[in-house]
């Protein structure tokens, strides 16, 4: 296995991944660390803001070499020999360096270096590196540097900057999406693929919008006619809201059409109904002693019907799943559909967003499913995260769940990445 496919498959659980800034993926277990220390920090962060630099901090790759190189104009890359600046490049560092969430400085820098630098890697990891130091959520500028280190580096150094970009952007379907793709037209083994998926859906699986990251895997293993995958996976999707709810469960009835059960259970599913028939077929009515031949003349019928049984039944199960997930997706539309940016931006998001989330947590909250509210105010910290109001709801949220883990983790990346200023 090479290098970076090791890398992609490393983890063969979903849920022992963690990302560097984030939490593990929420498993219902409360810490019993005293809050005091972070329930300072929020009040500080409500005073002040947060000040802590990234210099202090673990969560981005290199974060403390890169911070130095936009304060004082040390050139990260001058034992690689970097190509000199052009005269705009300058200017646009000098601006950066001054004020590094300028971010308008930052994306004409980015254009101006992929212009002037198409063919020098060094050049344009420099500013990658040091742009996605301030703005991690921009899953955008991850993909765009990822596709760089493709045509022009190596294959370990993209799978780097999916690594960290899947750090920096945890909560991200798209950027879940993204590494899948390369993963896919990347590696032969469908075990280091699957691990990647199951990766991604261990945070973003949930999430209203997940789909195109479910169709992806669905569509994955299609192409490897594992039928009893292909069912799985709409068997899990349909366990949730999901804006494209209807039309997986149209999918499902559309494979169990074409398919025979027997190709869509999984083994567990098989050996159950195995062990069940057993029993069942063991049973002989009292005082019944057919003759051999109508016996087994009978035999395909009863099998036939049997057959038939197991299918309405395997069928029934899903379409309980799936009218459950509309019951709960009907209370959470309106919400859902009151979210027009649900990425990161720096441009001010309106009124009404941003009173629409403070709504869907309260409701969420009330909901009583501590996952279901971690996930919600990691999404809504992707399309908010500059707003401390949001930030210090999480931190107060988590410590009144008694989950102080998760409380000190988010107040980190509020105070470190987040809400500088």
């Amino acid at each position: 296995m090479a290098d970076s496919e090791a890398v992609v498959a490393q983890t063969s659980s979903a849920t022992a991944f963690t990302a560097a800034g984030y939490p593990p993926v929420y498993n219902d277990t409360n810490s019993d660390a005293s809050g005091a220390a972070a329930t300072k920090n929020v009040e500080d962060l409500t005073a002040t803001g947060a000040t802590t630099t990234m210099e202090d901090s673990n969560i981005s790759f290199g974060a403390t070499e890169l911070t130095n190189y936009i304060a004082d104009g040390s050139d990260l890359g001058a034992s690689h020999h970097v190509a000199a600046l052009s005269d705009e490049e300058e200017r646009l560092w000098s601006i950066v360096r001054a004020n590094s969430l300028d971010f308008n400085a930052w994306i004409a820098l980015i254009e101006e270096t992929e212009k002037m630098s198409e063919g020098n890697i060094l050049k344009i990891r420099k500013v990658y590196d040091a742009f996605l130091v301030e703005f991690p959520l921009c899953y955008g500028y991850w993909k765009k540097y990822a596709d760089h280190e493709a045509r022009l580096g190596s294959m370990d150094k993209v799978v780097e900057v999916y690594e960290r970009a899947v750090q920096g952007v945890t909560y991200s379907v798209d950027m879940w999406l993204h590494y899948c793709i390369f993963a896919i037209s990347t590696y032969g083994d469908p075990e280091t693929i699957r691990r990647l998926f199951e990766r991604g859906l261990a945070y973003v699986g949930t999430d209203y919008l997940s789909f195109p990251l479910w169709d992806k895997y669905i569509e994955y293993e299609y192409t490897q006619q594992d039928w009893s995958r292909v069912a799985l996976l709409y068997t899990r999707v349909l366990e949730n809201p999901n804006q494209q709810l209807d039309r997986y469960f149209e999918g499902f009835k559309e494979l169990v059409a074409n398919r025979p059960l027997s190709e869509l259970r999984t083994g567990e599913e098989a050996a159950a109904a195995a062990l069940e028939n057993s029993e069942n077929g063991g049973q002989e009515v009292e005082g019944e002693n057919l003759p051999n031949a109508v016996e087994q003349s009978s035999k395909p019928v009863s099998a036939s019907l049997k057959d038939a049984e197991e299918l309405e039944k395997y069928i029934a199960v899903r379409e309980e799943m799936y009218k459950k997930a509309k019951e709960f997706d009907s209370k959470i539309i309106g919400f859902e559909t009151a979210i027009r940016r649900p990425y990161f931006h720096v441009r001010p998001l309106s009124g009404v967003e941003l009173e629409n989330w403070h709504n869907y947590l309260h409701f969420i909250e009330g909901v009583g499913d501590l996952s279901k509210v971690v996930k919600l105010y990691e999404r809504c910290l992707i399309a908010c995260a500059n707003y401390p109001e949001y930030w210090i709801r999480y931190v107060r949220c988590m410590e009144a769940s008694g989950s102080m883990d998760l409380a000190e983790n988010a107040l980190a990346r509020a105070t470190q990445v987040f809400v500088k200023v």
